[in-house]
């Protein structure tokens, strides 16, 4: 939902506790509500076959995105809804009105409520202007991350309706992120990633495997908050095996921790949402890094298919 800042300059926290939001016109104009006109030349949609990835334009495509996400973590993943999510039948927050919303479509679907079949919620450092906070500073100490030079991101409520996590969505998702931080330069990404379920003694290794093999510079480590947190290291690392955890890890996890990302000293015990919450931290150096040696390998690999396919030919 909010792509570009207003020509208005945002004001100060202390004249938004004495001059109150008082109505829906006075919020958008100083936040980034549905300003979109300086960012929609430079962040086009990506398309692939039938499914289009973008940001969100309107209150109807921010209502869909809350809808997918109402169907997929309380109808589908037992989250306890509130009487007002059951009402509208959506996943919402008061951080939704500052974020930026980033949506997969599928145009072969009718009709276009039903058509959003993946989402990820964006959120910058100067979105917080106004609302003041990040929904991970809610489990997790982030204060260090807060202090990174330069434009930070945060991810959130990432789903994808169960019919399609076979097809390329994710793929989607994350070209369209690439795309947002160059455009946005991010210095670093953070978000939560979760253990389904709230009964930590089953993912004891898996736990213990993420804080031996993924913990996150002190420069940047997040800590999980309490009364809520527990502790990650159950097992020692030599009675790890590596190879077997990772396979088991939940899908989001896996794909943050393909990419470079490091974890929280601690995990949160989210009830409502029925999950075990880890931190995620990427630097986006560090995301370069890897896909410039991802490239490399491809490329070595490439030459020595050709090589014996050339050889097999003599």
């Amino acid at each position: 939902m909010c792509l570009g800042p207003s020509k208005k300059k945002i004001t100060n926290k202390k004249d938004w506790f004495i001059k109150p939001v008082s109505s829906i016109k006075n919020l958008i104009e100083n936040s980034y509500i549905l300003d979109r006109r300086r960012i929609k030349k430079k962040l086009k949609s990506a398309r692939f076959k039938n499914f289009e990835v973008r940001l969100a334009k309107n209150f109807r495509d921010i209502d869909a995105a809350q809808n997918l996400r109402y169907r997929v973590f309380y109808e589908e993943l037992k989250a306890k809804p509130t009487i007002k999510n059951i009402l509208y039948e959506k996943d919402f927050d008061e951080l939704d009105p500052f974020c930026d919303h980033l949506l997969v479509i599928d145009h072969n679907k009718k009709p276009s409520r039903e058509s959003i079949v993946g989402t990820y919620r964006l959120i910058r450092r100067s979105m917080t202007q106004v609302h003041g906070k990040f929904y991970t500073e809610g489990e997790f100490n982030i204060n260090k991350v807060l202090k990174s030079k330069g434009e930070i991101l945060e991810l959130g409520r990432s789903c994808v309706h169960k019919n399609y996590r076979d097809k390329p969505i994710i793929k989607l998702l994350w070209k369209a992120i690439s795309a947002y931080m160059e455009h946005y330069k991010i210095k670093v990404l953070f978000g939560c990633a979760s253990f389904p379920g709230t009964n930590y003694k089953k993912y004891k290794q898996q736990l213990s495997y993420l804080y031996h093999y993924h913990l996150a510079e002190k420069t940047i480590l997040p800590t999980a908050l309490p009364p809520n947190n527990i502790n990650l290291n159950y097992c020692q690392k030599k009675d790890l095996d590596v190879y077997k955890i990772f396979k088991t890890l939940p899908p989001l996890l896996k794909g943050y921790l393909r990419i470079g990302a490091k974890v929280s000293n601690g995990a949160f015990i989210d009830k409502q949402f029925n999950t075990i919450d880890i931190c995620i931290v990427l630097k986006s150096n560090a995301l370069k890094e890897r896909y410039a040696n991802l490239h490399k390998i491809k490329k070595k690999d490439s030459k020595i298919i050709f090589l014996k396919k050339f050889l097999k030919k003599k």
